[in-house]
């Protein structure tokens, strides 16, 4: 699952969705975006909490498998995300490669044809 399907799907406020959204297609997952994202979504769970009147305790070892479940599950899509944008770089390049090739090729053309006119 990607940080933009998070974000997206999560019951967050439409304005911080597309703040979060807006930041991390500018400047990518970097730990401070991830780190708000974080700060968000548990921001969320503790206003759930507080309005059910449950004090969650931090060290309660339920809350602490939740956590790493939601760290894990926040650096695999970051992981996934980095992955998907090298692949995007990787293709970018591949094809301005081949579009310089392509002009070379037309350029060189140019070239014979008005030496042969």
């Amino acid at each position: 699952m990607s940080l933009q399907t998070i974000v997206s799907n999560a019951p967050l406020a439409e304005d911080v969705k597309e703040r979060l959204l807006t930041k991390l297609l500018t400047d990518g997952p970097t730990d401070d975006i991830v780190a708000e994202i974080k700060d968000e979504l548990q921001a969320y769970i503790d206003a759930g909490f507080k309005t059910l009147g449950v004090q969650p305790d931090p060290n309660d070892p339920k809350i602490k498998a939740a956590r790493k479940e939601f760290d894990d599950e926040v650096a695999a899509a970051t992981a996934e995300y980095n992955e998907e944008m090298e692949n995007l770089s990787i293709d970018a390049a591949v094809l301005q490669a081949k579009a310089n090739k392509d002009i070379d090729s037309m350029q060189a053309d140019a070239i014979k044809a008005s030496i042969a006119a």
